[in-house]
């Protein structure tokens, strides 16, 4: 590469610039670079800085041609003066400019001397390997195995550093080519060819196949080999690389670690518990027994020393704590560094709780939480306090059963000598208050609060007092306003006091209490209004520096929160203020952290739910800054592996980074959150408002469908798929029919479009759903033929996964290839598609509900996949066919009896089953559906086979089973449209009826209600003496009790609850007095409340 020299020498002139400290020298040369070099002649820059990489003679020099080569290869650049889209530098420049500079890599691979310029030149070799999908190198692998056994370390340790980057490298090689090729190096004399042995071994696990996994466990033991010596070397930081990268493996294949978790268990509580070593290494070696908990609890909980080992040491973590002074003086409450051990040892507690269960850790823990309450060193008794708060949800369903003594035990504490004491006190309780909600509030509040009342009164130590107010915020949430209300004064007696104290983190939580309890008492707050309001206002109105910004949001959430409690009746003398302040308050804010922006969106939309429609004037200032903020893209930073990310990017200004590929990728997580409740909080408008809100409607619009796509947080793409039926809804309500249609064609088009491809089942549960609510506010007729076509289409692709995902899980049980975790996942895995299923279904129902035999010719379809699912062993795909049948019965009539043949049997077989009531259910609505609308094409079926086993069903004596309910509801309504359409094919229509009659009420499935209660009406109308003879006292008991259930339940249609409540009125009458008072006192006393309260009595 000779002929690069002079451009080479160039370059590097050029390069000493971008080096330099000046900034303004730095960019100048940035823009001589990319304008100069990179669009111009990027052969000629690629070559040179190749040519420098391996030639010059300066270390620093060939590390930056490296990180320069590797950043500039990959950059999009115009491709000449094509109309092509923008593609790479490298994939612009001809082959031989390709060849050249692997050619001269491979060479400074031999040749490098330099550490770091040797580790800069490995990342650019991996980049260039991995790149663009070039596997066009057969050289580099040989170049590879040949440095990996060279004599020289520098060049053994290079080779597994590009393995460790591109483990691709070694997909199509043997699992014992792998093993050997490993073998040698985790036994190396070289301590950081071990390390990156281990790490390229870890990242080839990583990237292999699960079927390919498994040949690999035998590598376990020799990876484990390289922990050891690395401790006995003191060498920490290599230590602390391996056990991270090993985290890494238990993660993604904990199974791998089942014959050697042993020894992994033995090795890392022995390094957790040394108090020698640096806190990074003994955490990191708690996050790996942590992980492989997280990964696989059945195989941990199988481990008998795992939690007995484990377990002490997190609570000697935890008694790490210290008494600093500064925590009492401080000023603002930061949260703790989850970087300190005793924080660590917190969350380490809590994950392994929530993952082996209480039966595995309850017992150990309590072996030493009592010794720890009762010792005299205070950092013992804070860690026991925090022990239990941890494990708490984890652990909930033994602790619940103690929860008296527990918190006998506990609640002592908030009176202990040491303030840390108190504070880790008040801490236990308010997380049990969450965690054994609404329990612990119904059954132990008087020994709760007046443990807790007393603390919030102690000014001398805020943040105790502090803590203690949080506490109440825990309890308050989760409390009945019969538990809270005796206790309304002494807790703002309180908060009040705590108002004037003199720390303002004191004053923003007595105002966050505040409205929490508001929001509990509701009206019963009304009696302190008066006080309380003014108080606030006059916060929002004076306190307006900087340094009360969050104090002045507090104030906003809890002034808006009294108001939803109150009412607008009390509230509406104050409106106007409250609303000039936080007008004023949106105005000023400018900096992009200040608090009070999330604030202001949350109170704007508390004062749009009070004021109604009285809100929609607010509207100009309230959207603008929420559609933005909807609007925002999110923030990536891209360091290099050794850079130090917090000095620019710090993770308290919600900066998250994550290492792919050598390199430091961040993403500012702030920003999104931001964003999903700005999103959040558009639909809570739109829902709120109707078409109030059309105005608005396009721009939101246009902002929330394409996140659909928006994968950098899974939070927005859920909340914008729900806003966006809301958003329609409003426009429909406005009466724009026109502008509904044209805004629905394109999202029509972008729903379809994600509904077909999407992978992650949890949204695809959402934006079916939201599909199917979208169509139904949209209504009839508004999709095309071909978007039809396209639904259909989607969702074959979708059940077409899950059935093969189905059948995967039957050939591995099958198999016995599966154990405790698996069998967990696998429940996760078929729930969660279970619901998508369900929504797969509820969308197709809207679609035929809105289009009718319209969607036919498109549906046809889907009917494939549906028989197949029909003969399934597993009840729930059954189900889901013959949903899909009953929709196509419902809405194309008789026209689906060419399809039904392979449908009937299946069904006749559903309605007998009675291991599956969910199946049975979909079954007996069928057979309504038939009786229906099937016409003459399902009468024999209707009445010759299906009706005996509706009988048989709706008369089994656990029919009223909770279980059952729904099947015996939707049964008793099939009945009736069997009665209603086909009486004349029954042999005796009559005995059908009076068992009908015995198997009402109909009170749990409201969908049913109307066919079985209409059709109650009209025999009581046209024919009384079938169902009542003259003076059958007990049939018209039966008539009274079957009409109150389902008034009682619901709110009916008004015409049918007036025809309703004149029957059991006309039945009522016809009974004497002391069969009446007989009557309502078999009338359960919620149903007679209920009546009450509707002035139906």
């Amino acid at each position: 590469m000779s002929n690069y020299e002079q451009t080479a020498a160039l370059l590097k002139g050029l390069m000493g610039k971008l080096m330099s400290s000046d900034n303004a020298e730095r960019s100048q040369a940035e823009q001589a670079l990319n304008s100069e070099w990179r669009d111009v002649q990027p052969q000629t820059l690629l070559g040179s800085l190749a040519f420098l990489v391996r030639r010059d003679g300066e270390a620093q020099a060939r590390a930056f041609a490296a990180v320069l080569l590797r950043r500039i290869a990959f950059q999009d650049v115009k491709a000449g003066d094509s109309k092509e889209d923008d593609r790479s530098v490298w994939s612009v420049v001809p082959a031989a400019v390709h060849q050249a500079v692997k050619g001269e890599l491979l060479g400074a691979l031999k040749d490098e001397t330099d550490r770091g310029a040797r580790h800069k030149l490995c990342d650019t070799i991996a980049e260039i390997a991995g790149g663009e999908g070039d596997d066009d190198w057969p050289a580099l692998l040989a170049a590879l195995y040949a440095c990996a056994q060279d004599g020289n370390a520098q060049l053994r340790e290079s080779a597994y550093r590009v393995f460790s980057a591109c483990p691709h490298l070694l997909a199509e090689q043997s699992a014992d080519a792998v093993s050997g090729a490993f073998g040698a190096a985790f036994q190396d004399g070289e301590a950081g060819v071990r390390l990156a042995a281990l790490q390229a071994a870890v990242a080839h696990v990583l990237a292999a196949p699960d079927k390919q996994r498994a040949a690999l466990a035998a590598m376990m033991p020799a990876m484990l080999g390289v922990l050891e010596p690395l401790l006995s070397a003191g060498d920490e930081d290599g230590l602390t690389a391996a056990l991270a990268a090993l985290v890494e493996a238990a993660e993604a294949a904990p199974k791998l670690f089942r014959a050697v978790l042993g020894s992994v268990v033995a090795f890392a509580t022995a390094i957790g518990k040394n108090d020698a070593l640096e806190a990074a290494t003994r955490q990191t070696a708690l996050e790996l027994l942590a992980t492989l908990a997280e990964a696989a609890p059945g195989m941990c909980r199988k481990h008998a020393a795992f939690c007995t080992e484990m377990v002490p040491v997190c609570l000697q973590l935890m008694s790490s704590v210290a008494d600093d002074e500064a925590w009492y003086a401080a000023d603002t409450l930061d949260e703790a560094d989850s970087d300190e051990s005793h924080v660590f040892g917190e969350q380490t507690l809590d994950r392994l709780a929530n993952a082996l269960g209480g039966k595995q850790l309850l017992p150990v823990a309590f072996n030493y939480i009592p010794q720890m309450l009762a010792a005299s060193e205070w950092n013992q008794r804070h860690a026991a306090l925090m022990a239990v708060s941890s494990i708490g949800e984890g652990c909930y369903k033994i602790m619940r059963n103690e929860l008296g003594k527990i918190l006998q035990m506990v609640v002592p504490f908030l009176a202990d000598p040491h303030a840390r004491v108190r504070y880790a006190a008040c801490n236990c309780i308010g997380q049990m208050s969450t965690d054994f909600a609404p329990k612990l509030q119904a059954e132990h509040h008087e020994l709760v609060l007046a443990g807790l009342l007393p603390v919030m009164a102690q000014a001398g130590v805020p943040r105790v007092q502090t803590h203690a107010a949080a506490a109440m915020v825990n309890f308050a949430e989760e409390a009945t306003k019969q538990v809270l209300e005796p206790y309304l004064d002494a807790l703002l007696e309180r908060l009040l006091a705590m108002l004037d104290g003199p720390r303002r983190y004191v004053q923003e939580q007595a105002i966050t209490t505040i409205a929490t309890i508001a929001d509990n008492a509701q009206a019963k707050f009304g009696k302190y209004y008066g006080t309380i309001m003014p108080l606030l206002l006059n916060v929002l109105a004076q306190a307006t520096d900087q340094d009360h910004r969050l104090l002045r949001g507090k104030a906003m959430e809890c002034a808006t929160f009294i108001a939803l409690a109150v009412g607008k009746d009390v509230f509406a003398p104050d409106i106007p203020r409250l609303v000039e302040l936080l007008t004023l308050a949106q105005q000023a804010v400018a900096d992009a952290d200040d608090p009070q922006a999330s604030y202001l969106q949350a109170a704007w939309a508390r004062l749009c739910r009070l004021m109604g429609a009285d809100f929609v004037p607010l509207l100009p200032v309230v959207m603008p800054p929420l559609l933005a903020a909807a609007k925002q893209q999110p923030d990536f930073a891209v360091l290099e592996a050794g850079e130090d990310a917090e000095a620019s990017y710090a993770a308290e200004d919600g900066w998250e980074f994550a290492s792919i590929g050598g390199q430091q990728i961040g993403i500012r997580t702030t920003l999104l959150e931001e964003k999903c409740e700005a999103v959040e909080l558009i639909g809570t408008y739109a829902r709120d408002l109707g078409a109030g809100y059309v105005a608005y409607a396009a721009e939101t619009l246009d902002t929330l469908v394409p996140l659909f796509r928006f994968y950098f947080h899974e939070g927005v793409r859920v909340a914008a798929a729900a806003a966006v039926p809301h958003v329609l809804a409003a426009v429909k309500l406005a009466g724009d029919g026109a502008a509904l249609r044209q805004a629905w064609a394109p999202i029509c088009d972008r729903y379809v479009g994600v509904l077909a491809a999407e992978d992650d089942d949890a949204f695809a549960v959402q934006l079916f759903g939201s599909f199917a609510d979208a169509v139904l506010a949209v209504g009839a007729a508004s999709m095309g033929g071909g978007q039809l076509e396209a639904l259909a289409a989607a969702c074959v692709a979708q059940m077409t996964k899950y059935h093969r995902r189905m059948k995967d899980r039957e050939a591995a049980r099958a198999a016995e290839e599966l154990d405790e975790d698996d069998e967990e996942q696998l429940a996760e895995a078929e729930l969660l598609e279970g619901l998508a299923v369900d929504e797969v279904a509820r969308a197709l129902h809207a679609v035929f509900q809105t289009h009718g035999a319209a969607f036919a010719p498109a549906f046809a379809s889907l009917l494939p996949v549906a028989r197949t699912y029909l003969h399934e062993r597993d009840a729930a795909a059954r189900q889901w066919a013959i949903c899909v049948f009953d929709d196509l019965v419902e809405f194309t009539g008789p026209a689906s009896a060419p399809h039904a043949a392979a449908f009937l049997e299946p069904l006749a077989q559903a309605l007998r089953d009675m291991a599956a009531p969910d199946l049975r259910q979909a079954a007996a609505y069928g057979v309504g559906v038939m009786a229906q609308h099937g016409g003459d094409a399902y009468a024999d079926f209707v009445a010759g086979v299906a009706l005996p086993a509706l009988l048989a069903l709706i008369a089994r004596p656990d029919a009223r089973a909770q279980d059952n309910v729904f099947a015996t509801e939707n049964a008793v309504s099939a009945v009736a449209k069997v009665l209603r359409f086909h009486a004349a094919r029954l042999p005796d229509a009559r005995a059908v009826l009076q068992a009908w009659f015995r198997a009402l009420p109909v009170a749990n499935d409201e969908d049913e209600v109307p066919p079985v209660y209409e059709y109650l009406a009209q025999v009581l109308r046209e024919q009384p003496d079938a169902l009542v003879p003259p003076g059958d006292a007990a049939a018209l008991a039966h008539v009274v009790k079957a009409v109150a259930a389902p008034l009682a339940a619901f709110d009916l249609a008004p015409e049918l609850a007036q025809a309703l409540l004149a029957l059991m009125q006309k039945s009522m009458q016809a009974l004497d007095a002391p069969a009446q008072a007989a009557l309502w006192a078999e009338i359960p006393r919620e149903q007679l409340q209920a009546l009450q309260a509707k002035g139906l009595l």
